[in-house]
């Protein structure tokens, strides 16, 4: 598959980069970048990696994927009223940008984006280095420039590459999102009115241009607080801590080939936390649990001081923080009276305990501390979540009666990366003719061949009955990261194993059936996927991101 990506990968970017080669030898340092403002909302709203379409072979021809030209004008500047991200300081520049390194020029009188020739040539390109999913050796050098021109440190250029793999596959997945992201690193076109850059120096800003896509990618993660919060940007990004680990799992995996070192992305992110008291009146009104929830959803989704504030009004006013609703009232609401297109939206398991509950204080802070985060301002945050005048009134009014004093610190923010599982194998390793399926419950595949244990393994099950073709296996890693985790290979196979067996990473524990599909992911040991209490037909879950996440990690 990674030969197949990289293949795909020099195509997509053979024909955007030829017309502008010449010009991408450096950044140019001789005009200023274009006002910064903060991020009126994330950059992308990418939900499940980037397929790769496969089946092409080097030395082939492609015809150009369908490009819808650009034809807005670059930004004027001035601020969004938004709340600023890490690190901007309400500054017009940039963060993290040197004096002597400057970003390309925004290009004021750039002009709409051509479109490419319809064919181009796919050269020969290296196979990957990095499991099956290397970076194109093509693209390194703009990852290397823009990192530098923004001044995101030594992990930005991986980081970069992380995005672009998740986003687009290196380009090879051009699609407008059905939220209308586009480009090599999925823009909002709100969001490219802002940070989009003409970075070849062509007079033209273009998503759909690798380097101009890459550098304006450095740009907004810049300005959204790299390198000092890397954690805090890529969240800014795309407002997903599935995309977070996503991103910085690829990271640590490219950077030895990007001029940098995995142990760069060592160090744990840092995530500011909120320690707050109310006024002293407020003190025993406000239950412990509804405090520490609105400062863990404050903190997460950077609203500051006066977000703690907000989200406890809004509760006191909802529901009296939960005292005020009938316990049916909380389970379809929640105590800060989110609606259920809201619910359906923004929602966040606040406490990470695996599910989502509308009565749960820290489930529903969250949910709407994350609806605030994503109308860029309190107010309009406030306002989006009850259409009314005097609420918003209200809501600031009673915040300010209850504004107390709070204590800022920051923890490590603990990610468990895919890529850490290092002694597992490829599942499918010895397979052939994988297609990857949809994400649900697990991740569904179709190919031939054998199918081999993960890791050190025991057998607790085999056969799915209740489930498409009733073929399956079960079983339990014994050590590694994921020592106890259980894994389900459902539907379409035929074991080779029987229970209570002990196998080796690696050993075969079942076949493809001819013609069939099979799904994988993570269960209990009874067997039921960890998502069922939350699956529904067509809903791609936490699991089976997970899972994805981890095959990834593997080579699949």
């Amino acid at each position: 598959m990674g030969r197949i990506r990289n293949t795909f990968v020099a195509a997509a970017i053979g024909a955007a980069l030829t017309a502008s080669h010449a010009n991408a030898a450096e950044a140019p340092a001789s005009t200023a970048p274009g006002t910064t403002v903060a991020p009126p909302e994330p950059a992308s709203t990418t939900t499940v990696p980037a397929p790769v379409t496969a089946g092409v072979q080097q030395g082939s021809t492609l015809a150009a994927p369908p490009v819808k030209p650009s034809t807005s004008k670059p930004s004027s500047g001035g601020s969004s009223g938004g709340t600023a991200p890490h690190g901007s300081g309400g500054s017009n520049e940039a963060p993290g940008k040197s004096a002597t390194s400057e970003p390309p020029s925004e290009a004021a009188g750039a002009t709409a984006a051509p479109i490419p020739s319809p064919t181009f040539a796919v050269p020969p390109i290296p196979g990957s280095s990095c499991a099956a999913a290397g970076v194109p050796p093509v693209l390194i050098p703009i990852y290397q420039r823009a990192a530098a021109a923004y001044g995101l440190g030594p992990q930005g250029a991986a980081v970069l590459a992380g995005i672009n793999e998740v986003e687009t596959a290196f380009g090879t997945n051009l699609n407008v999102s059905s939220a209308g992201a586009e480009g090599w690193m999925q823009f909002m076109p709100s969001t490219w009115e802002s940070y989009g850059v003409d970075a070849n120096g062509d007079g033209v800003r273009d998503p759909y241009n690798p380097e101009d896509a890459i550098f304006a990618a450095a740009r907004y993660l810049s300005a959204a607080g790299m390198p000092t919060d890397t954690y805090g940007a890529i969240f800014s990004y795309n407002h997903a801590d599935w995309y977070v680990a996503e991103v910085l799992a690829n990271a640590s995996c490219y950077a030895p080939s990007l001029g940098g070192a995995a142990t760069a992305l060592a160090t744990p992110p840092q995530l500011q936390m909120l320690d707050c008291r109310p006024a002293k009146s407020w003190h025993h009104k406000i239950p412990p649990a509804y405090l520490a929830a609105f400062e863990s959803a404050a903190s997460r989704y950077d609203l500051g001081q006066r977000g703690v504030w907000a989200l406890a009004a809004v509760a006191r006013l909802e529901s009296s923080f939960g005292r005020g609703m009938s316990k049916r009232e909380l389970r379809q609401a929640g105590p800060l009276g989110l609606e259920a297109s809201e619910w359906q939206r923004y929602a966040v398991d606040g406490d990470g305990d695996g599910r989502i509950r509308h009565a749960d204080p820290a489930d529903s802070a969250a949910t709407l501390a994350r609806l605030i985060w994503s109308r860029g301002s309190l107010r309009a945050g406030v306002f989006t979540h009850n259409q009314a005048a005097w609420y918003v009134q209200a809501v600031l009014g009673e915040a300010a009666q209850i504004e107390g004093a709070c204590h800022v610190h920051y923890v490590d923010w603990q990610i468990a990366l895919p890529a850490a599982a290092g002694n597992y194998v490829n599942p499918f390793a010895l397979s052939t003719e994988l297609v990857t399926g949809r994400i649900d419950q697990g991740v569904d595949f179709v190919g031939s061949g054998p199918i081999v244990a993960i890791g050190n393994a025991k057998v607790l099950r085999v056969g799915a009955p209740g489930w498409p073709e009733e073929g399956g296996v079960l079983y339990q890693l014994l050590d590694g990261p994921l020592k106890g985790e259980t894994i389900f290979v459902y539907e379409g196979v035929d074991a080779t194993v029987q229970p209570g067996q002990v196998v080796k990473a690696g050993e075969q524990i079942a076949t493809f059936r001819p013609g069939g599909s099979i799904e994988t992911g993570f269960a209990d040991q009874a067997g039921t996927p960890l998502s069922h209490g939350e699956y529904f037909e067509g809903k791609v879950t936490q699991s089976g991101l997970e899972m994805f996440s981890f095959l990834q990690a593997l080579g699949v």
